[in-house]
C-alpha cells in the first residue's frame, strides 16, 4: 500500500471511531450460516433479533434489530447480505401490522467496513431512519450486497456493485420478505425511501415491479436520485471519487477491464489505498482525487457499459412515486433528474409523479428540506388517500431567504465519552 498523509490517517481513524464494533470481520453476525449458498432470493438466512443498542448512537427508546437474507447480483448470482431494523417505542396503528418504511441508504462507501448495521449513528440518523421511526415507523434498511457481508457462505469475495440501479433494487426486493418472516408482525404494505445511491434503489425497485409485481407496495420516494452513474459534467471533482468506488464492479463485471485503463499511476494509487484500508466515505474524500483519470475514461467500453446496466429512469416504473430534489446539488444535478424524470414521462405519459425541487438545497440537506413533504406523503398512502393522478411538477418557497439558511450540516454524531455529555 502506497505511503499515506496524515490527512488519509486522520480519515481512517474517524471511520474506524463510528464503526459499532471494531470490524465486521469480528462480529460473528456478518458470518454466513453454511448451507445457506443456494437458498432462494429472498430466503432469511439469520436473524439477531434483540442487537444490543449500547455500541450504537440511537435516539433512546428506539430498538434494532439485525437480519441476513438472499439477494441477487445484477447478473442473477445468488449473494447474503446484512440489513437491519430499527424499531419505534410506540407504533403508528393502520389496523395490519406493524407499517414498514423500506429504506434504502445514500453512499457510505464501497468496502465491507460500509455496512449502516455496522455505523454507531446507522449512517443516515435523523436525517431519515431515526425520523420515521420516531414517528412510529419500523425502519426495514439493507446494507446492500458487498457492504457488511463480506464473503458468501463458500468464502467467495462480495463485490459491492456500487450505484448499479439493478443489483441495489434485488438488495430493497428480497429484504422485505425476509424481513416479514423474521418479524410476522410487521405489515405486509410498506412504502420504499432512499436517498441517493438509494434513490437510485428506490427508482431501481419500482422499474422492477413492472415485471416482478410485490403485494403490499405503496409507492416509492426517491431524494436526491441517481438516475445516470457519471450524469455530471467530467470536470466536476466528485466524478474521480465515483469511478474509484465504481473500479472494484468494473472488475468484477467485465474481465478485460483493468484500472490502469482509464486511472493514471497516481490514480492506481489512490484505488489501492481505499481497498486496502477497507475505507469509506471519509478516507475516499480524503485521498488523493486530483490528476487520477487518463483523458478520454470517458470513451472506456466497460465504463459505458455499466452506465447503460446501472442507470435509472426512462422506463415504467409500478405505483406512484415522489421525487425531492435539491435545486443546487453539486453530486445530483437537479439537471439530471428533472431529465430523467422527463424521459420516464415520455415512456409512460400516465406516470404517477410527483416531483418536488428545492430552491438553494444541497445533496444530503433534500432528506432535512423534504421531510415534512415526504412524511406527509407516507402517512396519505398507508391512511388510503389516493394519489394525484398524472406529473405534478412543485418549486416550494422556503420560509426564509437563501442567505439566512444553513446550506449543509456542520456536526455529526458520537458516542459519548462522559456521562455529562448526554445531558
Amino acid at each position: 500500500m502506497p505511503s499515506l498523509s496524515n490527512v488519509t490517517i486522520n480519515a481512517h481513524n474517524f471511520e474506524l471511531s463510528y464503526r459499532a464494533h471494531p470490524s465486521v470481520a469480528e462480529d460473528s453476525f456478518y458470518t454466513v450460516p453454511k448451507n445457506t449458498i443456494d437458498a432462494t432470493p429472498g430466503t432469511l438466512l439469520k436473524v439477531e433479533r434483540e442487537t444490543n443498542t449500547s455500541f450504537y448512537t440511537l435516539a433512546p427508546n428506539l430498538s434494532l434489530s439485525r437480519f441476513m437474507y438472499q439477494s441477487k447480483t445484477s447478473d442473477g448470482t445468488l449473494v447474503p447480505v446484512s440489513a437491519y431494523v430499527l424499531w419505534p417505542y410506540i407504533a403508528r396503528e393502520y389496523g395490519d401490522g406493524l407499517p414498514v418504511v423500506v429504506w434504502a441508504h445514500g453512499t457510505s462507501g464501497t468496502n465491507d467496513e460500509c455496512a449502516p448495521s455496522n455505523i454507531q449513528n446507522l449512517w443516515h440518523h435523523f436525517q431519515a431512519p431515526y425520523q420515521l421511526a420516531l414517528l412510529g415507523y419500523v425502519v426495514v434498511a439493507t446494507d446492500y450486497a458487498g457492504l457488511g457481508v463480506g464473503a458468501d457462505a463458500s468464502g467467495k469475495f462480495i463485490v459491492h456493485e456500487y450505484l448499479n440501479g439493478l443489483a441495489q433494487a434485488n438488495d430493497v426486493k428480497y429484504s422485505i420478505p425476509a424481513a416479514q418472516k423474521a418479524f410476522p408482525e410487521l405489515s405486509k404494505r410498506f412504502v420504499v425511501v432512499g436517498s441517493s445511491e438509494g434513490g437510485l434503489a428506490a427508482w431501481g425497485f419500482a422499474e422492477k415491479l413492472v415485471s416482478e409485481p410485490m403485494d403490499g407496495h405503496l409507492g416509492t420516494i426517491a431524494l436526491s436520485p441517481v438516475t445516470r452513474v457519471l450524469s455530471l459534467p467530467a470536470t466536476e471533482a466528485v466524478i474521480p471519487l465515483l469511478l474509484l468506488m465504481i473500479a472494484p464492479s468494473l472488475v468484477a463485471n467485465f474481465p478485460g477491464f483493468k484500472p490502469e485503463q482509464i486511472f493514471t499511476p497516481e490514480g492506481q494509487k489512490s484505488l489501492e489505498t481505499y481497498v486496502a484500508l477497507k475505507g469509506c466515505n471519509t478516507v475516499l474524500f480524503n485521498i488523493q482525487s486530483k490528476n487520477i483519470l487518463k483523458d478520454g475514461w470517458q470513451n472506456n467500453t466497460s465504463v459505458q457499459e455499466y452506465q447503460k446496466i446501472a442507470a435509472v429512469g426512462g422506463k415504467r416504473f409500478s405505483g406512484a412515486m415522489l421525487i425531492i430534489q435539491g435545486g443546487v446539488d453539486p453530486i445530483v444535478s437537479a439537471q439530471s433528474v428533472t431529465d430523467a424524470v422527463n424521459e420516464t414521462l415520455e415512456a409512460d405519459p400516465s406516470a404517477k409523479i410527483e416531483y418536488h425541487l428545492l430552491p438553494n438545497v444541497s445533496h444530503a440537506p433534500a432528506m432535512y428540506a423534504g421531510l415534512q413533504i415526504y412524511l406527509d406523503w407516507i402517512a396519505a398512502r398507508f391512511s388510503g388517500q389516493p394519489v394525484k393522478p398524472g406529473f405534478t411538477r412543485l418549486e416550494p418557497q422556503p420560509v426564509r431567504p437563501a442567505a439566512a439558511q444553513q446550506l449543509e450540516a456542520n456536526w455529526f454524531i458520537q458516542n459519548e465519552t462522559e456521562p455529562w455529555q448526554a445531558t
